[in-house]
């Protein structure tokens, strides 16, 4: 990213906006949708956008990325440095965007219309720059989810642990049983959400802020902080030998198959659930994380609009925007999706037993957070990542090392 963007900076920035010779409105605008979403789920979902596009008398004209992440994000950098951006492209929403924004290579969302839904003040923020909207979000990915095999459980008489404490002592008595206590891929992003889980039970969401949001010192050298990486320290004798480096839907399927007894994964480990022929909330249970305080650390994608001075691409962007926004569209792609929806003031019916738990745990607004790869810029976000993930896969540091590496990382001259 920083690389397009130095690039950027020197006299390419012109051509991120089209500007054709001659264009007008058409009644079937076409509009070009860069996206992520090509998994078997994801794609049922974006047929519901595209559908609904295409009623509204829209033409959608489909560009796959090549990855998700920083993968897709990179391909959609590539074509506005090439002069060729698309009508619509999907983003992650935070420090990514924002540098892009910043060097406006991000239009406002187009106006709002009577179906426009009213955003959560933290999902807004994140999809702002500058006091404008820069992307319309698609749909909230809850990413502190247990998920546990109640087979498993049944069978060693665990009932489900409530706080963190209540899962090391689960978790010993799962070890001793044969079964793998707690599946977790061995990536650096996956280490994180793992860490901060723990960082949520054990300190709560108004600690939770003052690290991600405040950068507080005071909070990052507490004594919260040093208790927190104790517990995440004994949670690394819990995890398999062939963790390290595992993807998160061979991850998930330790859970599926019955070798592991909890996960904790993002929502879209429903996905692989389901396609194992489960129910989430049925033989694979849901909670949140062990805490004291309910909350839904969010993880959230967008939709961002390229500039353009072209009547044709502003009328394909329009009628985009409108259909996103529209509930009739919005809702079904997030269950599609086994997501939230980005409007929370929708019925729970027609949701799973996870999600209906999330938008329960939703309506109060303190419950709302992002996840830190979200709040922070990117490059702070990458460095407590690596951080973390040193700990994590070096036993020989102690939970005091581990606090002091994270302190070295966050605070400056720490």
């Amino acid at each position: 990213m920083q690389i397009y963007l130095w690039m950027l900076a020197f006299g390419i920035a012109g051509c991120g906006a089209r500007e054709p010779a001659i264009e007008t409105a058409s009644d079937h605008p076409p509009v070009e949708v860069m996206h992520w979403l090509t998994s078997d789920r994801d794609a049922a979902a974006l047929s519901v956008l595209r559908e609904g596009l295409t009623a509204r008398g829209g033409t959608w004209v489909d560009a796959p990325m090549p990855g998700a992440g920083g993968i897709g994000r990179s391909a959609v950098v590539s074509r506005i440095v090439g002069g060729n951006p698309p009508d619509v492209f999907q983003f992650s929403l935070g420090a990514s965007l924002d540098e892009l924004a910043d060097q406006n290579l991000v239009a406002q969302v187009p106006p709002s219309s009577p179906d426009d839904v009213s955003l959560s003040p933290v999902v807004l923020r994140a999809a702002s720059n500058a006091g404008r909207q820069i992307a319309i979000p698609i749909v909230i990915r809850g990413v502190n989810w247990l998920f546990y095999n109640e087979a498993v459980l049944r069978a060693a008489e665990i009932t489900l642990p409530r706080t963190w404490p209540e899962f090391l002592s689960a978790a010993a008595k799962l070890q001793a049983s044969g079964k793998i206590p707690l599946a977790l891929g061995g990536q650096p992003w996956q280490e994180r959400m793992l860490f901060n889980t723990v960082l949520l039970g054990i300190g709560g969401r108004d600690f939770y802020r003052r690290v991600y949001e405040q950068l507080d010192p005071a909070a990052i050298r507490s004594p919260t902080m040093l208790r927190i990486y104790e517990t995440f320290a004994e949670l690394r004798g819990y995890v398999d030998q062939n963790s390290p480096g595992r993807r998160w839907n061979q991850t998930t399927n330790l859970l599926v198959r019955g070798e592991a007894a909890f996960l904790v994964m993002g929502d879209w480990a429903k996905s692989e659930i389901i396609a194992a022929g489960l129910t989430p909330g049925k033989e694979i249970g849901c909670a949140l994380t062990p805490a004291a305080q309910d909350a839904y650390i969010m993880m959230i994608d967008g939709f961002a609009f390229s500039p353009t001075t072209s009547p044709a691409v502003s009328a394909g962007q329009a009628l985009f925007a409108q259909t996103l926004r529209d509930p009739a569209v919005h809702v079904p792609l997030a269950q599609e999706m086994g997501a939230i929806p980005a409007n929370l003031a929708v019925p729970i019916t027609g949701f799973d037993r996870c999600s209906a738990v999330a938008l329960q745990v939703l309506q109060d607004p303190r419950t709302h957070l992002l996840d830190s790869s979200m709040n922070l810029e990117a490059g702070l976000a990458g460095a407590i990542d690596d951080a973390v993930s040193r700990f994590w896969n070096d036993r020989t540091l102690t939970p005091q090392q581990g606090h002091a590496l994270l302190i070295a990382t966050m605070i400056s001259g720490g």
